[in-house]
């Protein structure tokens, strides 16, 4: 599906049980001059074509349970369950209910 997995440290990328990841989709747990950090896609979550997904701090990004990220978004900090964000960078827009 052409999706990039970080090749530098894959260890550090967890994905939960029913996750939908969409066509062309970047992760990236490191970047110039940052440490390897710890990027989690939780239960559920939908994560729509051409995202790109970047844990740059230190504490990682957690992308919470039953989570739907727009296509073409950016998301470069930690998402709350049940949310639906979208957009470079990445908001929330709505909770699911």
């Amino acid at each position: 599906m052409r999706c990039y997995l970080d090749d530098m440290c894959y260890d550090k990328i967890e994905i939960g049980n029913n996750v939908t990841i969409s066509y062309g989709v970047f992760f990236a747990c490191h970047g110039r001059k940052q440490g390897h950090n710890k990027l989690v896609i939780k239960d559920g979550a939908y994560i729509g074509m051409n995202c790109s997904i970047i844990a740059r701090s230190k504490d990682g990004v957690v992308i919470g349970e039953n989570v739907v990220v727009g296509a073409c978004s950016l998301v470069n900090k930690s998402v709350a369950d049940n949310s639906i964000v979208v957009g470079v960078p990445a908001k929330a827009i709505n909770k699911k209910e």
